[in-house]
């Protein structure tokens, strides 16, 4: 039963995103050393299960050579204690966690279970059972080989705080809020499971070296901050981040206005990802911000697909959406998705598109919706469909039931419950609430194209300097 599980999923979505580098990769063809397989087995009794729940193997110190699972969850223990024992100043870590210590009183047992298994549902990163919790085992999801050793250290931290009693509580804002199940913490001061992984996590940022094991690092960390807890900490506060027409990314929270980067050349738009903003620059490269001053290049598929659109495909974008595997591009008059090997485009009809649609704290796993200049939601076929002979598969219907605040083309609410919008002019409105919509002359000679709900703060970006 589920009101008996303890999970954690939050940081394992971001593994479709993810390739894995030096702090994160395993060396599959290098054996363990066999003082680290003695001195974490004289710790604790590891094992694997299958799907139905049957023992089918206890690790020993003759599996030193495992590639896989075993491996893994022997270097994310030993990741613990070598980040437990450095002695790093860690802003939001008060207590200064000793990780490994902590593991060391709590499990006796760790439970390597599959994909497959019934507990390893939605993303699961791992699980504690009531009934076991005497016997002070933790099960641990090892999802097709695919987990990096610092995601599963994470996950170990998270579920060993769960021995304490710590349970999650129903997700009041954010991409969880959607899901039928607990899943955030109330708050950080609280300390439950999310609390010391994210703390883990800040001070695993401050010992890597590496500035793209740091990158993603920092992103694990966004999510965590933006979406684990209902009370969200270290300053930040809520509003809407948006891409002015001078290539700047601002933040306003109802009062402040923050100016969060200033780009030197155009910016044809941005898009939240999994908690962290990507700005695509017109030159064909895309950067990503994770609370820091210096901003990431991304590599990979998705910036491979943006430059082959061209220059002038380019410039005349509206709009990104990038979820549920899809990774397209809005323009005045059609949608171009990237396929597997070239571009499918959908074209509009009767259609004036402003944006692509997502309300605030809609859920990640809503389909592809475009807004219009007249206000109307439609929503649109996957990419797959897009040559399909079917109309029935292939066209776009309008979605009146999550069509809210038709005056904007998007918005945001902010701390003091204001909302912040922009019309398909890019005017920044704003609206108290029981009223209408009116032009803030605190934007006076700015347009907008979009703006995203986002929470930020300095205090945050300051705690990640190291």
């Amino acid at each position: 039963m589920r009101v008996a599980t303890l999970s954690f999923k939050s940081i394992i979505v971001m593994l479709t995103f993810f390739s894995c580098t030096s702090a994160y990769a395993v060396a599959k063809d290098v054996c363990l050393s066999p003082g680290l397989v003695k001195s974490m087995l004289s710790r604790f009794n590891i094992t694997a299960m299958d799907d139905a729940g049957k023992e089918t193997k206890k690790y020993t110190e003759a599996d030193k050579c495992d590639k896989d699972a075993f491996k893994k969850t022997l270097l994310a223990l030993d990741q613990i204690k070598t980040v437990s024992s450095q002695k790093i100043k860690n802003a939001p870590d008060e207590k200064s966690i000793d990780f490994f210590a902590f593991i060391n009183e709590k499990v006796k047992k760790i439970i390597l279970m599959p994909d497959s298994s019934s507990l390893c549902g939605f993303n699961e990163g791992g699980a504690v059972l009531d009934p076991e919790k005497p016997d002070k085992i933790i099960r641990l999801c090892i999802l097709n080989g695919k987990m990096p050793v610092s995601q599963l250290a994470t996950i170990i931290v998270h579920e060993t705080r769960h021995m304490d009693g710590y349970k999650h509580v129903k997700c009041s804002h954010g991409l969880y809020k959607t899901l039928s199940f607990p899943e955030c913490d109330v708050s950080f001061e609280e300390q439950g499971s999310h609390a010391y992984a994210l703390s883990y996590m800040m001070k695993l940022h401050n010992t890597l070296k590496d500035k793209d094991d740091k990158f993603r690092v920092r992103a694990l960390i966004a999510q965590s901050v933006e979406y684990s807890f209902n009370n969200v900490p270290f300053g930040l506060k809520k509003g809407g981040l948006m891409l002015d027409s001078k290539n700047r990314l601002l933040f306003f929270d109802g009062n402040d206005i923050s100016v969060v980067n200033e780009f030197n050349d155009k910016i044809t738009s941005f898009v939240l990802n999994l908690g962290y903003p990507l700005v695509l620059h017109q030159n064909g490269s895309i950067q990503a911000y994770t609370f820091s001053e210096k901003w990431n290049f991304v590599a990979g598929p998705l910036t491979d697909n943006y430059q082959k659109l061209g220059v002038d495909t380019r410039d005349k974008i509206l709009d990104v959406y990038i979820d549920n595997g899809e990774k397209c591009y809005l323009l005045p008059s059609e949608i171009i998705c990237a396929s597997k090997d070239s571009f499918v485009n959908f074209k509009f009809d009767g259609i004036s598109p402003a944006a692509f649609y997502n309300a605030p704290d809609m859920s990640k796993h809503a389909l592809m919706r475009v807004k219009d200049k007249s206000g109307r939601v439609f929503v649109i076929p996957g990419s797959i469909l897009f040559k399909s002979d079917d109309k029935n598969y292939n066209s776009a219907f309008e979605d009146k039931k999550h069509s809210l605040e038709p005056d904007v083309s998007s918005y945001a609410e902010c701390e003091n419950g204001d909302l912040i919008g922009v019309d398909a002019e890019g005017t920044v409105v704003v609206k108290s609430q029981d009223s209408e919509w009116k032009v803030d002359d605190r934007f006076n000679g700015v347009t907008v194209k979009k703006i995203i709900p986002y929470y930020w703060s300095k205090q945050l970006q300051d705690f990640l300097k190291g």
